[in-house]
């Protein structure tokens, strides 16, 4: 089947609406609670809730996938985000809020899972890495966008929630008229040990990049503020880091094509403990900045370089179910991700955030020198 506009098109126009959506529901969120006065640790639930969503719907998105093709779970996981964001713009109802970013998550988890699928299927060795890099910039530069919903907010409360609406929406009407009808696999594939060894790489990289996004976006601001930054400094700290996090994934994709995605692995990882490791020395310069930019980079290149391997170790029957595991490692690194390192700077001193950081990626690399 033919199509005017290229299937990896519609993909950076389906994770930009997710991304942008991601951005506006977090903050916005959060900001309209607060307002309302609502405890701390029910703002921080409400937004692990959408990420246990995106996890344990995962298998079932893959599933989906296998059973129904790519066209349709997308469409539908772009659909049902577009309703989530409607929804919430109704009112402040918090069991109901609760439920809409739970479904919410089950909706990006399918976008995540099918524009992750569809690439694999796409893309050769040759342009893999370049092409999830360019997934990843996509989703990070509209996750960037996404505080405009603060700008949006003072003109309503349900306008920021309406505006990620109809661009999920909008979304959804690209996926259903430019994504190809693929031949789907539905075997009776059982995932057992051997399955997860093969897998072992990409899925540690996935929980490792949820683990590591929700805890240093999260964390970086108490960190800086508690070091003595100011407000303006922290901002650009943090800004630093989510920069790395997007901007340098591009670059990063296209070296793993040259040097082998997993390869490319073991230097991000590298390159994280470095940046992390030297955090500790310089606590309190601005030579931070360079350093997050770094560290964001070696955090938002694991994302594509696991879903990149992925496709190198499985075949064509098990791609949608791998993929599926991806998603749902990196919802689960997401929701442990924010409690854990916080835990230890609340019992400890802020610096462990990085220590804990460095001392993760040390780990993991290791681990993957000694096996090979």
């Amino acid at each position: 089947m033919s199509t005017r506009v290229p299937p990896f098109v519609t993909v950076l126009i389906a994770v930009s609406v997710a991304g942008f959506g991601f951005g506006v529901v977090l903050p916005v969120t959060s900001v309209i609670l607060e307002n309302m006065h609502v405890a701390t640790p029910v703002t921080g639930l409400m937004a692990t809730v959408m990420f246990a969503g995106l996890a344990l719907g995962a298998p079932l998105v893959g599933r989906s996938i296998e059973c129904y093709g790519l066209r349709p779970t997308l469409t539908a996981g772009l659909s049902i985000t577009g309703l989530s964001m409607f929804l919430l713009s109704f009112g402040v109802s918090l069991p109901a809020w609760f439920l809409f970013r739970f479904i919410m998550g089950v909706g990006f988890g399918a976008i995540f899972t099918s524009c992750e699928t569809l690439i694999n299927r796409v893309s050769t060795e040759q342009n893999r890495g370049r092409n999830l890099g360019l997934y990843g910039f996509a989703f990070s530069l509209a996750l960037m966008a996404g505080p405009v919903g603060l700008w949006l907010l003072k003109f309503g409360t349900w306008l920021p929630f309406t505006t990620a609406g109809v661009l999920s929406f909008v979304g959804a009407a690209a996926a259903f008229t430019t994504i190809p009808s693929l031949q789907e696999h539905t075997p009776d594939l059982q995932f057992n040990r051997a399955f997860l060894k093969r897998l072992r790489v990409s899925l540690t990289a996935m929980i490792m990049c949820g683990f590591m996004e929700g805890a240093l976006i999260a964390l970086i601001p108490i960190y800086t503020l508690r070091r003595g930054f100011d407000e303006v400094q922290t901002g650009i700290l943090l800004f630093a880091f989510m920069l790395g996090h997007g901007g340098l994934t591009p670059l990063i994709g296209m070296l793993g094509d040259r040097i082998g995605l997993r390869n490319m692995i073991k230097l991000t990882y590298g390159l994280g403990s470095f940046s992390f490791l030297l955090v500790l020395c310089i606590p309190d310069s601005m030579w931070l900045t360079a350093l997050l930019l770094l560290g964001g980079a070696s955090v938002g290149a694991l994302y594509p370089l696991g879903v990149g391997l992925l496709a190198e170790v499985v075949s064509p029957e098990e791609l949608a179910r791998g993929n599926a595991l991806t998603t749902f490692c990196y919802g689960l690194g997401s929701i442990i991700g924010p409690l854990f390192p916080a835990v230890i700077m609340h019992i400890t001193v802020p610096a462990s955030l990085f220590v804990v950081a460095a001392g993760l990626y040390v780990c993991i690399l290791m681990t993957m020198l000694k096996k090979d």
